[in-house]
């Protein structure tokens, strides 16, 4: 009777609900050491496994018959974080995930290991999900470069929005010979090569893939009161290279949110021009749509942030009068697809390092305010919405997490803040103070499509942080939450 007592209390389910955010149901597993945090925080979601999650992680443990327990493993995971079935992808603790695709029942790993100066190995590993077993029971090399000193090699991949197509681009640089070279290829949905070819890529500093095949890249420099971007449409039988010019103070973090309807939606942050490098002061947010069709930029934003904006981003009061607008240290925290367009957040971000009396060096990790941007699929600002955020966290940053997905046509973010914040939205005061680890509420930030924000409150008063989280095919999302050394897996559903 006991355990059967246990066992209900573990899976019990809590709803919550807000007449203006809608019904939201939480179901939490049981709170254990069965998974290391490290390992569910760097984890990446492929999909379900005979009712269960299968996730792509390292960790250190492994079965004996592995060839390294620190290798990429496919985890399949019950809701107690219980192990269920686990296969190795022998050989990759060095490498790092290009990016993944899941299509059906096999799941598509691209890796790229760069942990020797002398060369630069990208694979490809797929996961039959039915039987839970590596494909032919090896892993392809798609790529190998021998590398001289000095030289670079470069890596980007990205899959196309409806799954159907992974792009990877690779560029050498000789340095002694003064030389680069740049390989572009194209694969469908299983890792069949649909096309590759030699292609002389300009500046580039991200990919991204259309639904058509096609890869796109960008690349952006600054030049006296100029930036020059740098964009290259390559498909299977073409090619082709467009440099664009616009006056404006100096772009940064410029990323390819989006390519739909024949539009690459890019958007990152921008530097006052006259600005101190060494201050690393933003002093706003930029959006720019490149037409695939036209070949030209049909819509380019600066949004200078607003009093608000820079009250939210230093955790001041909202009616404190700023005389500058420019924010040190702010960066793209995360994105996400819009049925209308996308969503970039930003926020501000530092790392404070100090020498302790017996010559240890001891890290803090500190993230303050959460800035939000909606654009419309033309590139147009829809909204700009602030969340307040002031958070630390010692020796690492895995519970400064937070997690940016749609349900329909609304926004929701997932994070943990201290209990003492207000339980419904309200930004006028300064945050408190929240130490990872501290009693914390986990929080569910909802933003309609026309920007009302609504605040529910998951769990009060929890030692447990937000490490991961993911959203299954049927809309559920999947959450890892971290308590010291337990860790646990929570399921919210709308």
């Amino acid at each position: 009777m006991k355990k059967l007592i246990t066992i209900a209390a573990a899976v019990a389910m809590w709803s919550c609900a807000l007449a203006q955010g809608g019904m939201v149901t939480l179901a939490k597993g049981e709170e254990g050491k069965n998974m290391e945090a490290e390992a569910l925080a760097n984890s990446w979601y492929l999909g379900r496994y005979d009712d269960k999650d299968c996730w792509l992680m390292r960790m250190e443990k492994g079965p004996e018959s592995f060839v390294r327990k620190d290798d990429w493993q496919v985890v399949v995971l019950d809701r107690h974080l219980q192990i269920y079935n686990q296969v190795e992808l022998p050989m990759t603790g060095d490498c790092q995930v290009l990016t993944l695709l899941t299509n059906g029942s096999y799941a598509e790993i691209l890796l790229v290991d760069s942990s020797k100066a002398t060369k630069t190995v990208v694979m490809s590993a797929e996961i039959d999900m039915d039987s839970m077993l590596l494909v032919d029971n090896k892993i392809d090399t798609l790529f190998s470069c021998d590398l001289e000193k000095d030289d670079c090699c470069y890596v980007w991949a990205a899959a196309s929005g409806n799954g159907e197509y992974i792009g990877l681009l690779t560029l050498q640089q000789f340095t002694r010979k003064r030389q680069y070279a740049a390989e572009a290829m194209m694969y469908d949905r299983r890792m069949n090569e649909l096309w590759s070819k030699e292609y002389p890529v300009g500046t580039t500093s991200c990919i991204a893939v259309s639904d058509e095949g096609e890869m796109v890249t960008l690349g952006y420099d600054h030049d006296g009161t100029d930036e020059h971007f740098a964009i290259s449409l390559i498909a299977a039988r073409t090619g082709d290279n467009y440099g664009l010019t616009v006056t404006c103070d100096p772009v940064d973090h410029m990323q390819i949110l989006s390519v739909m309807d024949r539009k690459v939606i890019c958007a990152g942050l921008f530097s006052p021009v006259k600005s101190d490098v060494e201050k690393d002061l933003t002093g706003g947010t930029v959006a720019m749509v490149f037409d695939i069709d036209s070949t030209e930029i049909t819509k380019f934003t600066m949004r200078p942030f607003q009093n608000e904006d820079v009250n939210i981003l230093q955790n001041k009061k909202t009616k404190k009068v700023q005389h500058r607008n420019e924010v040190p240290m702010v960066m793209p925290l995360a994105s996400v697809v819009t049925p209308y367009g996308v969503v970039l957040a930003v926020g501000h971000r530092h790392v404070l390092r100090y020498k302790n009396a017996n010559g240890t060096v001891s890290t803090s990790y500190f993230a303050q305010g959460i800035h939000l941007m909606a654009l419309d699929d033309e590139g147009t600002i829809k909204w700009v919405r602030n969340l307040r955020r002031n958070d630390f966290e010692k020796d690492e940053e895995d519970g400064m997490y937070m997690a940016l997905f749609m349900e329909g046509d609304t926004l929701c973010l997932l994070k943990s803040e201290s209990h003492k914040s207000p339980t419904d939205y309200n930004i006028a005061k300064e945050a408190k103070e929240y130490e990872v680890g501290d009693k914390s509420n986990l929080v569910l930030y909802r933003v309609t499509e026309s920007g009302d924000v609504f605040k529910t409150v998951l769990e009060k008063k929890t030692k447990h942080s937000l490490i991961a989280a993911s959203k299954r095919e049927d809309g559920s999302v999947l959450m890892m939450t971290r308590a010291g050394k337990k860790t646990r897996m929570m399921e919210l559903a709308f």
